[in-house]
Parts: C-alpha cells; structure tokens; sequence
C-alpha cells in the first residue's frame, strides 16, 4: 500500500474497523477507521447506483462518501489523499458484482481515482493482503479476534447491566487501549485482561429472567452495527434480551470448510494434499488465535459453532453445497438452538436484495421451524427506511420469548418446591460472568437453566 495515501479501513463493525486500522499502522500503513456506515450513506450511494443492488454494497460505499463530504476538500483531492480497504463480497449472488458497483458509485461522485483495496477471507489467513506485508496481514487477522473477542463480551454483559451504557462505554476505551497496543506491536493480553477486570466491575443483575435470541441471516449484515442491522444486537441487549450472533472468525472458518470440502471433492494429486494441508494449517492457527483473546479478556472456552456439524445438520434441508449468502449455516444454527434448548427466538437478518439469505430464511426457515413451537421464528429485511416497523415486529416476537423464559423459570420453582423470593435470592448470588450456562441445555432461559442445575448438583 503507498505509505502517501491514507487508507480508510471499514466493512466489518464499529469494534473491528479501528483495530484493523492500528494493525495497518503498525506495518508503516497511514490508516484510519471509515466513516460509520448510516442510512444517509446508503441514499446518498443508491442514488448513484444500481436501485437493485444488495444494500452492503450501497452502506460501506456510502461510508466512504460520507467521509469524503466530512473531509470537506474536493472529490478529485480527496481521491488523491486516500485509498480504501474494505472486505470481499459474500459469496456467489446474480448481485453481488460489489467491485464494479463501487467503481460506479465512486465515479459518480467524482472518486474514480480512488484506489479500492478488496480482501477476500482466506487472502486474510493466507497472509495475502494487497500490497501488504505478511506482517501487516497477521496483525489484521489478530485485530478481527479481538473485535470478536470485544463483541462477545458486550452481548455477554449488557443484557445484565443495571446501566447498559456502562458496556458501550467499556467496549469505547477498550478499543482505544487494544488499538493502542497493536499499533505499538505490543501482546494483545495484558490490555485484554485490563478489559476483563473492567468488565468485572460492570454493575450487573444476576437475577434477571431473560429471553434468548439467536441471530442469523447475511453474512454482512449479522456482523455489521449501527444502521445496517437496525444497531439490533446492541438494542436488543439494552432492553434486557441475551443476543448469539455469529462472528467474524465463524465466517472464516466457514470459509476454511468450503475450501476443504471443494478441495476434497477435486481429482486429487499433490497440489490438492498441499492445499488442504494449507488450509488445516489456517484452521488450527485461527482456532488457537481465537483461544488466545477469548481466554484473555475472560470469556473461559467460548466454543463456536463448528460449520461440519452443521452442515450435518442441515443438510436434510439445504444442500451444503449450494453456496451464496450464509449458504447452509441459517439452517444448521436454527436447528442446533432447537437442539440444544439455546434460544427461544430465531431472527433472520438480511438486506434488501439478499436473494441467498432470503431464500433460506422465508423459504426454508419459516417452514422448518413452524413445526418446532419452542422456537419462535422472524425474519427482518433491512432496506434503510423501516426502523419503525421492523421495531414493533421485534417487540412483540421478544414478547412473546420474554413470556416463554417467565414459563420456563416457572417450572423449575415449581419442581424445586421454591417461592419467588427464595428463586430470586439464589439467582441473586450467581455471576452472570462470563456466560450462562453451555448447551445443551434442558430450559433456554439462562436463569432457569442455572436454577435447575443447582438444584440438581445440590448444595
């Protein structure tokens, strides 16, 4: 990358962009975090664009217009002073053409000579960033664990949180301090176990009674916050909802299997042994890097979804060889929070245009799930301009789960032979910290799990 030009790192999060941004300075690369990507970015970039497009393309160019507009020089300067590196698309979709739509949206705002730098996620593992020392590459794919690391924390604590600002502003100087120290090229764990004991020092509720989402849908969108998703993690937590979303490193992985899997349906010979034992490599490197930050900031094992397995069990369903969107893992995800008692609600997240994602989700999952009364199911389409829709939907689905968790708490007061209160001061000394207890579960509700698990070990 040329040390002249600033480049504009965003396509992933509000906690992902500034860390990969530091990981880029620590190499010599002039870097900064995009501009947030807002509903205003996407209007401003559909209005150049193609209408039809899938809006993750119209919100990260979006971004990058409105940094330009902020910047307050002219277009052609702007160009001059700065490049962007964003992420590839998703996958296989008849719109997913996100290189040549950039081009279009940039040059109709007089940015066609600003230079785009796209990495694709096995680039990322296999060290292959554009223009980019190995160096620099590992240091971003550590910036993605940390900010997986950071989200996790954050669904973990703010459902509890007496304050769930507290949380937002944790998670704020916890990315100063960790962008601080990839810049430095410092280890990552001293600053994480500083963020685990600030975490600590959250004041929390253990006692609540909360109903569980599991979130999926497009890739883009379940990873983004802020306008694209309607900021729905973050909101939902606030109001006192525990949130599963999948992260960055689980896209990765996914990418790892789908490599393997082509890899092993191939003639076979030398070149194809070296590359899955290239890409094995990459697996247990990011696995381990994954263990590194997760233990660190105190997230204990914090196992995540393995894309074999669900790919076994989706595959009654979705074929885990048709590829496009999240492909098969919308399914597999659902059916193992079935499975496993995880969640009492399913909300499918896509953008406007998403033709995998929406095909999975009103076509497969709205079916597959009607059958299964424990889990609710919703899908949502994000599109920029129905928030208050989408809100009143979300509402009255987390009313209904809200109920379901008050039900299952219910049941285990009735089978310990426990009043209200005397529930309520044995969940008032258990930690919510670092997460509730792992499935497979008998009740989804975390605070009915926990109680059922103590009557049953005893004192």
């Amino acid at each position: 990358m040329s040390a002249e030009r600033t480049w504009l790192v965003g396509g992933l999060s509000s906690l992902h962009d500034p860390l990969l941004a530091a990981a880029l300075k620590a190499g010599g690369t002039r870097a900064e975090a995009l501009h947030p990507r807002t509903d205003a970015g996407l209007r401003r970039a559909r209005a150049l664009g193609n209408h039809g497009q899938c809006n993750p393309a119209h919100y990260t160019v979006g971004a990058v217009l409105e940094h330009a507009r902020c910047s307050g020089v002219e277009p052609s300067v702007f160009a001059g002073r700065h490049g962007w590196l964003t992420a590839g698309s998703c996958g296989p979709c008849r719109l997913a053409a996100f290189g040549f739509e950039y081009a279009r949206v940039l040059a109709g705002a007089g940015l066609d000579q600003l230079p785009v730098a796209r990495v694709e996620p096995l680039a990322l593992l296999e060290g292959r960033v554009p223009s980019a020392r190995p160096a620099a590459a590992n240091a971003l794919l550590l910036a993605v664990a940390a900010g997986d690391a950071l989200t996790a924390l954050g669904h973990t604590l703010r459902p509890y949180a007496v304050d769930p600002r507290d949380v937002d502003a944790l998670l704020a100087s916890s990315v100063r301090e960790l962008a601080e120290a990839l810049q430095r090229r410092a280890s990552l764990v001293p600053a994480l176990r500083r963020v685990r004991a600030a975490a600590r020092e959250v004041a929390c509720d253990p006692a609540r009674v909360l109903p569980r989402v599991l979130l999926v849908g497009e890739p883009w969108t379940t990873l983004s916050d802020g306008d694209p998703s309607y900021d729905l993690a973050r909101r939902l937590g606030a109001l006192g909802v525990e949130v599963e979303t999948p992260l960055a490193c689980d896209w990765l992985h996914y990418r790892i299997w789908e490599e393997q899997r082509d890899a092993r349906a191939g003639p076979g010979g030398p070149e194809v042994e070296a590359r899955v034992r290239a890409l094995r490599r990459a697996e247990r490197r990011l696995r381990a890097l994954w263990r590194y930050v997760a233990d660190a900031v105190g997230l204990g094992p914090a196992r995540r979804p393995d894309p074999e397995q669900l790919a076994t069990l989706a595959g009654a369903h979705y074929d885990p060889d048709v590829r496009g969107g999240s492909a098969h893992l919308e399914v597999g995800r659902a059916l193992q929070a079935d499975r496993d008692r995880t969640a009492h609600l399913v909300l499918s997240l896509k953008p406007f245009g998403c033709l995998p994602s929406s095909d999975v989700s009103d076509g497969i999952l709205s079916v597959l799930l009607r059958g299964r009364p424990r889990l609710r199911f919703l899908a949502l389409e994000t599109c920029g301009d129905a928030d208050t829709t989408a809100e009143s939907r979300v509402e009255m689905a987390i009313h209904a789960a809200a109920l379901a968790a008050t039900d299952e708490l219910d049941a285990v007061r009735r089978a310990r032979s426990l009043s209200p209160s005397d529930a309520e001061r044995e969940l008032a000394i258990r930690s919510p910290w670092p997460t509730g207890p792992a499935g497979p579960r008998t009740f989804a509700c975390t605070a009915a799990e926990a109680l059922w698990r103590a009557g049953s070990t005893g004192p």
